[in-house]
């Protein structure tokens, strides 16, 4: 079994085929930026078709990874994640050795 952890892809998930809530006005300023953000962020969305020789290839791998990113972001994103959260411990590394006794 393998996970496999997607970026964004050039589908219709939030077009027309989806359904959507009467948008509040009180957040116009709040979407707005978000849809900014979400143009930088996936540029260049990846291309589904793509994905099937990707899939294939585990499919067929000897050793297939239990999870595996497409995209050409998620690493960068899951990176940071960890490193921030590798910095906490460490912070209070000497805490978690004294609460072992």
């Amino acid at each position: 079994m393998t996970l496999v952890e997607p970026g964004g892809y050039a589908t219709d998930w939030g077009g027309s085929s989806a359904s959507h809530a009467t948008p509040n006005s009180d957040y116009d300023d709040v979407r707005a930026r978000i849809n900014e953000w979400r143009k930088q962020r996936w540029a260049k969305p990846g291309d589904p078709v793509a994905t099937r020789a990707a899939i294939l290839e585990i499919v067929d791998a000897e050793a297939p990874p239990l999870r595996v990113f497409f995209g050409n972001g998620p690493l960068a994103l899951a990176t940071a994640d960890y490193e921030s959260r590798l910095a906490l411990w460490r912070e209070w590394e000497p805490l978690s050795i004294a609460a072992h006794g």
